[in-house]
């Protein structure tokens, strides 16, 4: 993980972490540039995130998903491949195990070390992440009630409109998920905390109009917890990619009131 600290720091601050998706490139949110084809398009989705945070004025860590980096199969580094979630997948179900699992779990050890060795006000920590780390964001905040405000982008969705039926990574699959509810539900687990969904409507592999049946279930959830102003679904006019506008005011306005 990169871990990011603003200057001068005085007092206990808010805490973001940022677990990314899928790319080439495992260390964009944090600045870190393959090349300059990459600069270019990390900064022309606004996937630097852990910069925007940072630069809020908040201690900022941007994780390296389990399958990604040094955790590739040693065959995936040396071809250049850059996951290995199908290997992930196929050895987490021999065990009883899912990739989405394994890095929820990693996540709130990484939260553990940051409250143990950050200067972080528990009151104010949040999470976000686009595409796959929207995924890790929604499972890690339904489970973890350490995140105070959680904002998934480029995920949230229904799986009859998206990974039932669009090609999607091996890593977003559960095997019996449906017997148990969809992925507003798991949303839902995180009321009645501050969710704001960040979603492009012309998302080609997570399609607008199921995430927006999606949050309508959502609204329905939070409306039940007393907490329906809590839950917001901010629409970029793009496609697969991060929106800022959706996430940072968002933010500071529940870090202000959790002062």
């Amino acid at each position: 993980m990169i871990v990011l600290r603003p200057d001068n720091i005085k007092g206990l601050l808010p805490l973001v972490i940022t677990p990314h998706g899928h790319g080439r490139n495992h260390q964009a949110y944090a600045g870190v540039y393959l090349d300059s084809a990459d600069r270019e398009h990390v900064l022309g989705g606004e996937r630097d995130i852990a910069l925007q945070s940072i630069r809020e004025g908040y201690i900022t860590i941007a994780p390296t998903a389990r399958a990604f980096g040094d955790t590739r199969t040693e065959n995936d580094i040396k071809e250049g491949k850059s996951f290995s979630c199908r290997i992930q997948l196929m050895q987490d179900l021999l065990v009883g195990r899912t990739p989405i699992g394994d890095r929820v779990w990693d996540l709130t050890k990484i939260l553990d070390w940051a409250i143990d060795n950050l200067p972080v006000d528990t009151s104010r920590i949040a999470i976000t992440g686009n595409s796959a780390g929207g995924t890790s964001t929604l499972f890690a905040a339904a489970i973890d009630t350490r995140y105070k405000v959680v904002v998934p982008s480029s995920y949230f969705s229904t799986v009859e409109g998206s990974i039932g039926v669009i090609a999607h990574c091996d890593c977003n699959y559960i095997p019996g998920f449906l017997d148990w509810g969809n992925i507003s539900d798991v949303g839902g687990l995180i009321a009645p905390r501050p969710i704001s969904v960040i979603h492009g409507v012309k998302d080609e592999i997570y399609p607008i109009e199921a995430t927006r049946t999606a949050f309508k279930k959502l609204q329905k959830i939070y409306e039940m917890a007393g907490a329906l102003q809590h839950a917001r679904l901010y629409e970029g006019r793009e496609g697969h990619r991060y929106y800022k506008a959706g996430a940072w005011d968002f933010v500071s306005k529940y870090f202000q009131q959790n002062q």
